[in-house]
């Protein structure tokens, strides 16, 4: 009888301590997908120099989501004809779950493409204490201000 309630306590005291262990982030594969639309903010000469932007689409471990983010534009010294961008946006997952993800690219004014690297920095929920980095193409109307956006990466969390 105290061999069986020696056993049942160990068992016990193990469930508890395992239990207690925090979860460990595993690194997995994102993609999100996207349509949005660029409010554009000019400067006094009327250069555009960044924008306020919202999105919605679907993504892997979000599900539908919403976004806002701004991005700021800045000329490349090393080609004229581009712009750097670099942009801040944070992700609303259904459940309300968010995750934070900062972009940096190069912008061809004259397609509208901007393509470059992301990479996680926070989030709540799920999402917190998010790790990880992938690439982003964005596919920009620059007479309208909509564009598609496409991410493919490793996320941890």
């Amino acid at each position: 009888m105290k061999r069986n309630l020696r056993i049942q306590i160990l068992a016990l005291t193990i469930s508890l301590l395992l239990g207690a262990l925090p979860a460990v982030a595993a690194e997995r594969p994102f993609a999100l997908n996207g349509n949005g639309v660029a409010t554009f903010i000019t400067d006094g000469a009327g250069n555009i120099i960044g924008a306020n932007v919202t999105i919605s689409g679907t993504a892997t471990h979000l599900g539908m989501y919403t976004a806002v983010g701004t991005v700021q534009f800045t000329p490349d010294p090393g080609n004229p004809s581009r712009l750097l961008s670099s942009a801040t946006a944070t992700f609303t997952a259904a459940n309300g779950d968010r995750l934070q993800i900062k972009f940096n690219g190069s912008l061809d004014p004259a397609t509208g493409n901007d393509m470059g690297a992301i990479q996680f920095v926070g989030g709540a929920g799920r999402f917190d204490g998010v790790s990880g980095a992938g690439d982003f193409v964005v596919e920009l109307n620059p007479a309208t201000g909509a564009f598609k956006l496409t991410v493919v990466g490793r996320i941890n969390f």
